[in-house]
């Protein structure tokens, strides 16, 4: 079968962010005076920020708010509307605005209260980018001492010195160091309580449950079944169903459709592959099959899928990286 054995180091949180293809890079530092609020627009990306001086509060339209203190780091995955302000708030700025303007938070105060933050997002490859809600929480916020004692400031650091200067290779490396920051960051537990998800990290955290999941990971195409399963993982078969839809948030073989679908969309994309590669990838042992089974999944073909992804791309293009011209 090609399976490896439990004890083999596959990575299943790895093949994910491998599928996600964090990219297009956008941040500035946004530097405010006094009292002040901008209101930020929901979008479908991954926001991140850092306090560089001073305090910030972050209100959420869905109700969640935290506070945020000198050199804290907050991830926040396809967040809704939000804002953001120092304590008490002040005037609301549209962000646009400030995009616009971006002195029209400064004041000609002789010594203002500034503070001072860096706003960023990145985007992810758009045939998989479904697969971040199976990784993190709503929000991460890694509190300082974290920041500095960890190697995630080591990383902020070669983001910031790699983005302002013009160097051979340095799209490629932004894109690594964005993979290796999201990944840093995932593995930090939030700091706001003990509050889990069902998701891949928690179905990690549980010994038996990952010897599922690497097994799943490692040959996606092989027919398992819920019983073959738990018995590599050393549990009852009702055991194991419960357990494995407790901690991942779906059902075994349903979390097999579902990577599945994730690799051929992925191979779609690429459009590299024939559709009998990519439905063999699938563990289908027809094209009819597999198309019957992505059709019904998806909601389109597997060729009309492969036709949007390309015409998405070219409409799109970002090519490298944008740093903010503001970024320094």
């Amino acid at each position: 079968m090609g399976i490896l054995s439990p004890a083999d180091d596959i990575d299943p949180m790895s093949q994910m962010i491998s599928l996600l293809r964090p990219q297009a890079l956008q941040w500035r530092v946004v530097e405010a005076h006094n009292a002040w609020t901008i209101h930020f627009p929901a979008v479908n990306a991954v926001v991140f920020g850092q306090v560089l001086d001073g305090r910030v509060q972050v209100d959420r339209s869905d109700g969640l708010q935290f506070d945020l203190q000198p050199g804290d780091f907050v991830l926040m995955a396809a967040p809704p509307i939000w804002s953001a302000c120092p304590p008490g708030g002040g005037p609301v700025t549209p962000f646009q605005a400030y995009i616009d303007d971006p002195k029209c938070l400064l004041s000609s105060d002789a010594v203002p209260t500034i503070t001072r933050f860096l706003a960023g997002h990145f985007i992810f490859a758009a045939e998989n980018a479904d697969l971040l809600a199976n990784l993190m929480l709503p929000v991460i916020h890694v509190h300082a001492d974290k920041v500095v004692a960890g190697r995630l400031g080591v990383l902020l650091q070669l983001l910031g010195e790699e983005a302002v200067i013009s160097r051979p290779g340095r799209a490629l490396v932004l894109d690594r160091l964005l993979e290796i920051t999201l990944v840093e960051v995932l593995r930090q537990r939030s700091d706001q309580g003990d509050a889990v998800r069902p998701g891949l990290l928690e179905g990690l955290a549980d010994s038996q449950i990952s010897v599922a999941l690497k097994l799943i990971h490692n040959d996606a195409k092989y027919p398992w079944t819920a019983s073959e399963l738990a018995r590599r993982s050393g549990m009852s078969r009702s055991a194991f169903a419960a357990r494995f839809a407790e901690t991942v948030g779906a059902p075994p073989i349903a979390y097999l459709a579902n990577w599945r679908m994730s690799l051929a969309k992925a191979a779609l994309a690429a459009a590299t592959q024939p559709l009998s590669e990519v439905a063999e990838l699938a563990g289908y042992q027809s094209v009819s099959a597999f198309s019957t089974a992505f059709s019904r999944a998806i909601g389109c073909s597997p060729t009309a899928y492969r036709r949007q992804i390309q015409a998405q791309t070219e409409r799109e293009a970002p090519g490298s990286p944008e740093i903010s011209a503001a970024s320094k």
